[in-house]
């Protein structure tokens, strides 16, 4: 039996908790609140350090299955995927249903659920198929390459294809008065091809495999990684506050999935390899572990505790969005201990559902 990789489960739980985190500002209002002041400023940083949460799940798939082959056995993979979402789906429907009043019938449920509509962050799960498809067929591609070298060009023409567009594509270069007050439009200039910039959740995959492969070789401290990461947060922090400065938050294709997050989460998850836990508590470890077991479903049912904690506690309570960022460490918490409990039962009624599939009569024909 192969021994687990507690790095890759602590990485899992640091990128379910960002998820949460990263959460904060859009059922807070921080979205719709001009960015202006010092707290905003902050606030900037702070989404530039959680926005790590996908990407990191992303190139942890890489990571943990940069060596899955083509067989009958491995698309068998996806069902717990799929079991976990549909069971939250249901959960969320009558959810739905019973405390928000929404019309819910039969058929717009079996819609909902083949849309990746009825849980309301379920747009991972179906990126998650697609990836899931194409694993074994990447990973041809990845190993077919003959040394590091090409490896390091593969993973350059992904970023040029897909990172590229998104950090470069941003800027108005017809109208001077433009770099004065960047958030006042977002009419920008094309500068480089961008058609492809959808597949960067393949940027990630072969970066997580490219990382499998040699991340140990990388000659970085982990304090210089720390240093460099602390630097990179408040490099963009800053840098979308000046893009935003005086309106409302500006979503250019930048700090969306693929742009700057790709840095972050790079440093973060290099990081997090480098941590030594031979010497942590084992009920520490096993916490890892288990919550790094459970992680998709807490992704899944944190939705219905957002609206349970925001919607129903904690907006109608804290009415000026400035004032809503000190309570981070009271409603983040409190959402993600929800959505732990609720994730728990689901993986509890998963496995009872299994161990009555399991069970065979035991009486004798007659």
């Amino acid at each position: 039996m192969k021994e687990r990789n507690l790095n890759a489960d602590l990485i899992r739980c640091v990128a379910v908790f960002s998820v949460v985190s990263v959460h904060f500002l859009k059922n807070n209002g921080f979205y719709s609140t001009p960015v202006d002041g010092g707290d905003m400023l902050f606030m900037c940083m702070y989404r530039s350090l959680f926005m790590v949460c996908v990407p990191m799940f992303m190139m942890l798939t890489g990571f943990l299955m940069w060596k899955k082959q083509l067989s009958r056995q491995y698309y068998k993979g996806i069902l717990k995927t799929l079991e976990i979402y549909v069971l939250v789906s249901i959960v969320d429907l009558i959810f739905k249903a019973a405390v928000l009043g929404e019309e819910v019938t039969l058929w717009s449920a079996i819609r909902g659920i083949l849309a990746f509509e009825a849980a309301n962050y379920s747009w991972y799960i179906e990126m998650y198929i697609g990836l899931f498809l194409m694993i074994p067929f990447l990973n041809l591609a990845y190993h077919g390459l003959k040394d590091r070298k090409q490896k390091q060009i593969l993973l350059a023409t992904m970023l040029f294809l897909t990172m590229m567009p998104k950090m470069v594509n941003n800027f108005n270069l017809t109208d001077l008065s433009w770099w004065a007050s960047p958030g006042s439009s977002t009419d920008y200039d094309k500068l480089v091809p961008s058609f492809f910039t959808g597949m960067y959740p393949i940027t990630y995959y072969f970066l997580g495999a490219y990382l499998r492969e040699y991340g140990k070789e990388m000659k970085y401290r982990p304090w210089k990684k720390l240093l460099l990461l602390m630097l990179v947060v408040v490099a963009f922090g800053c840098y979308n506050y000046y893009r935003s400065d005086g309106a409302k938050f500006v979503w250019g294709s930048n700090n969306t999935w693929g742009g700057e997050n790709l840095i972050t989460a790079a440093l973060l998850f290099s990081l997090l390899l480098d941590v030594r836990m031979e010497r942590w508590p084992q009920a520490v470890k096993n916490g890892i572990v288990y919550l790094s077991g459970i992680a998709l479903g807490v992704y899944l049912m944190s939705w219905m505790f957002d609206k349970i904690v925001y919607d129903a506690w904690f907006l109608p309570h804290v009415a000026d969005v400035h004032a809503r960022f000190k309570y981070y460490p009271i409603v983040v918490p409190a959402v993600f201990l929800g959505a732990v409990g609720g994730a728990s039962v689901i993986y509890g009624v998963r496995k009872g559902i299994h161990a009555l599939g399991s069970l065979k009569p035991t009486g004798k024909k007659r």
